[in-house]
Formats: structure tokens, C-alpha cells, sequence
């Protein structure tokens, strides 16, 4: 609103009035469209937050989902090495192996002392019961059926056709069970006690390579066995 030539705001307070009149309506006009502005910024604020919870529950969900399946797949791990095991010792006989990470090594020379020990002595080979000598046991078989069992008398028999080779739980594990098993550690191990088994039951001989820690084992002589 302009002032009429000549005239002054000082000497026309109703020009005055009239244009403060006039800033109010702007103003009020001004409010009117922030309110709506505000108003749409609040419904979309609403509406995101609503998505945002929407979006957040779902993930929960997920996260749910993904635990169960993560406990499912340890049970079912669990089961299959259980079910593993079990038939591994139903084939060997219920024994036991430990994974070692190289089957051909040892620890040392003397390590080797107690898988090569005689076995302790049971009441069958003990004292009689008038307190003589053990009882005599009939040696002059190669081997027992009933001691060995049918892998060991296998295995002797894989050992026995091959008098001069110098035999390692790798190389007898995979004449047992196949190329395949040329590098599983659980097939050398088994392997591995099967010539323990018949080292202490003097089929073999166990021999280490130069005084290091990697042994072998070769078939025991009339001497040896002696």
C-alpha cells in the first residue's frame, strides 16, 4: 500500500490502520500455507514411521527365521557326524580314532613306545591258580582268526602279500578302502591302528626313518617276532 503524493504515515493514521490491516492478511495468508506444509510434512513423517515399523517387524521376523534354520543345521550336522561315527565303529569294531593332522609322522621316536607296548595281561594269559607260570598259548599259527577279526586278518593278508614293502597307514589305507581315501586323515588313522594292533601282536615290525619322527612298518622275521 502506497502513501498519496505529498502525505505521510505520521499524518494518516487511518492509511495506517488500513496497512497494518493489509500485513495481517499477508501474514495470516503466509501461516495458512506453512500450516499445510506442516501438515503435509507430519502426515509423511506418519506415513514413513508406519513403513518403518512395517519394514522392522518383517526383519525380526527374518531374524527369526534365520536362527531356527541355523539351530536346524546344527542338529542336523550333529546327527549326520553321530551317524558317521557309529558306523565307522561298526565296521571297526566300536574303535574310537583321533584325527591327527599328518597320519605318516609321530612325535618322536619314543612316543611310539606305548602303541608298540604289549598289551596288558588279561586272567586268560595270567597266573594259574596254583600260582605257576602262565598258561601256554599255541603260537605256532601266523595269526588268530578270533584276535585279529576280519579287517585286521585283511589287512595282515594286503601286508603278508607284499613281504619286502615298507607299509604306512596311507599307503595300507588306501589298499584297504580305495585311491579315493589317499588323503583322509580319519582312514589313515584307521589304518594306523591296525598296524599298531598287529605290531603288538608281532605280525610287524615298526621302524623309524633315520631317527626321525616318521615311522613305517614292515613284517616281523622269525627273530624279530622272537
Amino acid at each position: 500500500m502506497q502513501l498519496p503524493d505529498g502525505a505521510t504515515a505520521s499524518a494518516n493514521p487511518s492509511w495506517v490502520v488500513a496497512d497494518m490491516s493489509a500485513l495481517i492478511h499477508q501474514c495470516d495468508a503466509e501461516l495458512a500455507e506453512h500450516d499445510a506444509e506442516l501438515d503435509r510434512l507430519t502426515s509423511g513423517i506418519a506415513a514413513l514411521e508406519a513403513k518403518k515399523e512395517a519394514v522392522r517387524s518383517k526383519r525380526q521376523q527374518v531374524v527369526a527365521t534365520r536362527e531356527q534354520a541355523l539351530h536346524v543345521q546344527e542338529t542336523l550336522i550333529t546327527a549326520a557326524q553321530a551317524g558317521v561315527a557309529l558306523r565307522t565303529g561298526q565296521h571297526d569294531g566300536g574303535t574310537k580314532f583321533n584325527v591327527v593332522p599328518d597320519p605318516d609322522k609321530r612325535d618322536s621316536p619314543d612316543s611310539g613306545a606305548d602303541a608298540s607296548a604289549e598289551p596288558p595281561q588279561t586272567a586268560a594269559d595270567g597266573p594259574t591258580a596254583e600260582g605257576g607260570p602262565p598258561a601256554a598259548t599255541d603260537e605256532s599259527t601266523d595269526f588268530n582268526a578270533s584276535r585279529l577279526g576280519p579287517r585286521g586278518m585283511q589287512a595282515l593278508q594286503i601286508i603278508n602279500s607284499s613281504p619286502g614293502q615298507e607299509w604306512t597307514p596311507r599307503l595300507l589305507a588306501v589298499r584297504l578302502e580305495g585311491q579315493e581315501v589317499e588323503a583322509d586323515a580319519k582312514a589313515h588313522n584307521r589304518a594306523r591302528a591296525l598296524l599298531d594292533d598287529l605290531t603288538k601282536k608281532q605280525h610287524l615290525v615298526k621302524k623309524y626313518r633315520n631317527n626321525t619322527r616318521r615311522c613305517y612298518f614292515v613284517v616281523a622275521t622269525a627273530t624279530e617276532a622272537a
